[in-house]
């Protein structure tokens, strides 16, 4: 991870902005790059120790942007070809057409919360857009907790990497302990949720 810090330092060197545009952008589409890091080393980047080589709020609004954007991309990718190709009879992933009704039972009754959720989760954030379009999610609802996450997510990594960013192990250790911790404890809910449902019938 420290070699991460390392490569976004540089590259935030030479490249400025369009480097946390591209990582967050690129992230949220469903590509495997570390977006989340580059709001991180942005972040800190912006602080004093960092030097004050870029503004928190420019950071925010970017990232901001990018995440918003990056995850429309995902849901069109997943409305447009996932879902076509999935009720042709085709499998998308690990997607099939038996799948694909659980999925959109589950989106129809969580979906706003579940979008909203999943930006703070990491592995989540990048296929999350993609099932959501897959599963037919309408679009009004899905930008809007699109927006929402987004702005909660860029604002809160972009000021974990402005006050904590000197301690860059740490943090990101932590952060990926804590997400997946967060996704537990959604689990369980949801599943004594849907223990005391089945109990009732």
């Amino acid at each position: 991870m420290h070699n991460v810090f390392e490569i976004l330092v540089d590259w935030y060197g030479s490249y400025g902005y369009p480097v946390l545009f591209l990582g967050v952008l690129l992230e949220n589409a469903g590509c495997p790059v570390p977006g989340e890091s580059a709001v991180l080393v942005a972040g800190f980047l912006a602080s004093p120790a960092g030097g004050d080589r870029f503004h928190l709020g420019w950071i925010i609004a970017i990232a901001f942007l990018a995440a918003v954007l990056g995850d429309n991309v995902g849901y069109w990718l997943g409305r447009r070809f996932a879902r076509p190709r999935i009720l042709a009879g085709q499998s998308f992933l690990l997607l099939t057409s038996a799948r694909l009704s659980r999925l959109e039972g589950y989106f129809q009754r969580y979906g706003l919360g579940t979008v909203i959720g999943a930006r703070f989760i990491s592995g989540l954030r990048m296929i999350c857009a993609l099932a959501a379009g897959a599963a037919g999610m309408p679009f009004g609802y899905f930008f809007l907790g699109n927006a929402i996450g987004a702005f909660l997510w860029a604002t809160a990594t972009s000021l974990l990497g402005f006050f904590f960013g000197t301690s860059w192990k740490a943090l990101h250790y932590w952060l990926g302990w804590g997400s997946w911790i967060v996704l537990g404890c959604i689990l369980v809910v949801f599943g004594l949720r849907r223990l005391s449902a089945l109990s009732r019938k």
